[in-house]
Order: structure tokens, then sequence, then C-alpha cells
């Protein structure tokens, strides 16, 4: 009896685990765009993330600081923010819902020039597991495989130790998955970012630590809740990207 009653209590939490992996969200994914000294050939990057690409606070600086690197040229900069989801979800979202030419319509039905991830910070705080992370990081990359030119940001640096889940629900679906994918642990994101390195070494990344290494001291840069940025500090985070970021195609032959 007591055998069956713990294979029933394993099948019971092993159901629910599923559950709560693979709920979803139903609020829509946010599209922002802007252009910079706007003409002929503009240069065309676009950034997909989570919340912190869904209001694209990052604009104008990132754009602008683009074009100053490329003497002026115009720059078409559009966002897709994918807030509250995993890796996975926002891969899955991506395919479902922004179809390549739905992504190429923000463009004129040009291909991107440049397309910059910023994915990780719900895994981590959610806790859904280095693999996933990694399994879903490389395929929105593949997603993009047309564009030449695609980097992915490290995984920001927030409140991991701390951060208080938005309420009772999301509480237990934390605590539950930190133990069975993160061996309990509250803070995980430089395991994370080794597991994407290790498996994934031909990835480009852009060094997230260049612009704030850690949390701790720079409270003041985030909102209350830890995990994300204030508005003056995503607009500083743009004007950083604009200088990390590499720029590729800018011959005349890719205007």
């Amino acid at each position: 009896m007591l055998h069956w009653t713990l294979r029933l209590s394993f099948l019971l939490a092993a159901l629910g685990c599923a559950t709560l992996f693979n709920l979803k969200r139903t609020d829509e994914p946010v599209v922002n765009c802007v252009t910079v000294n706007g003409g002929e050939g503009d240069f065309r990057l676009l950034v997909v993330g989570e919340s912190w690409a869904s209001e694209g606070k990052f604009f104008p600086e990132l754009p602008q600081t683009i074009s100053d690197r490329l003497q002026g040229r115009g720059v078409r900069a559009c966002s897709i923010g994918f807030t509250g989801r995993s890796s996975r979800h926002l891969y899955l979202e991506l395919r479902e819902k922004f179809p390549k030419e739905k992504i190429y319509a923000l463009f004129g039905a040009k291909k991107p020039d440049k397309v910059i991830l910023m994915n990780g910070v719900n895994d981590e705080i959610q806790h859904v597991g280095a693999a996933n992370y990694v399994e879903y990081t490389k395929k929105i990359s593949e997603y993009f495989s047309e564009v030449d030119d695609v980097e992915i940001i490290s995984i920001p640096r927030v409140n991991e130790r701390r951060f208080k889940p938005p309420n009772l629900f999301s509480y237990v679906k934390r605590s539950i998955l930190r133990c069975l994918y993160d061996n309990c642990d509250t803070q995980v994101n430089d395991v994370y970012r080794i597991a994407l390195s290790r498996d994934h070494p031909e990835l480009r990344m852009i060094e997230f630590d260049d612009f704030i290494d850690q949390y701790e001291g720079y409270e003041h840069l985030y909102t209350s809740d830890g995990v994300h940025l204030t508005d003056d500090s995503l607009h500083q985070y743009g004007a950083f990207l604009g200088t990390a970021a590499s720029v590729r195609n800018v011959t005349a032959a890719s205007r």
C-alpha cells in the first residue's frame, strides 16, 4: 500500500510540475519601432527579448549610438518584447505570432541587418533549469539564421537572492521548479551562463557585466522588484548596447 501511495504521489508531483512549466501568459507581445537619421539604406536592427524589450525604453539611445558609429547613417530599430516569458515560451510565441514575413514587414519587407537577443532573466528567476535556457536560447538564435549578425546578451544581474514573486501561485511554482531543476539553489545566473558558453561556444555574446557586473551596490539602477532597470537606467543601457554590439553589413552593397 505504501509503495503505491508513493508512486501515486510521485506521479501527481510530476504532473503538477509539468503543468507549472507549461503555463502560458495571455498578454500579447509588444512591438516598438523608431528611426533615427532616416534615409535610403537605413541600417536595420531588431531586438527580441522579455519585459526589458517590451516598451522600447532603450530607444532612441540604442539606434542613435549605432548611427553615430556609422557616421550618421540612418538606423531603423524595432523591439519585440515578450513580458514574463521564459526562453521556451518566448521561442514558441515568436514562431507562432511572428513569422519571418511579419518581422521583415517592420523593415520594409527586408530582413534585419542585425538581431540582438535579450532573454534569460525569466529563466533564472523562474528556475526553469540551465538545460532549458540553453536549448531555447539556441533555438531563438537559429530562428534568425537568415540574419548574418546575431548577438545574445548574457543574462543580466538581478536580485536573485531576495526576489519576491508577485503572488502565492508564483511563489509555489518558483519553489517547486527551483528544487526540481536547480538543486534548490537561489542564485543560478552564472550556472546558466556557463552552461550556454560550454554547450554553444559558437554563439556570439554581449557581456552584460560590462554594464553592471553585480546587483549588490547597484540597487539604485533597478526598480523595487530588483529585476527590472529603471527608465533612466534603460536609456543608459541603450547607449551601452549601441557601443557594445558589433556592427556588420555597413558596406554600400548592404545599403
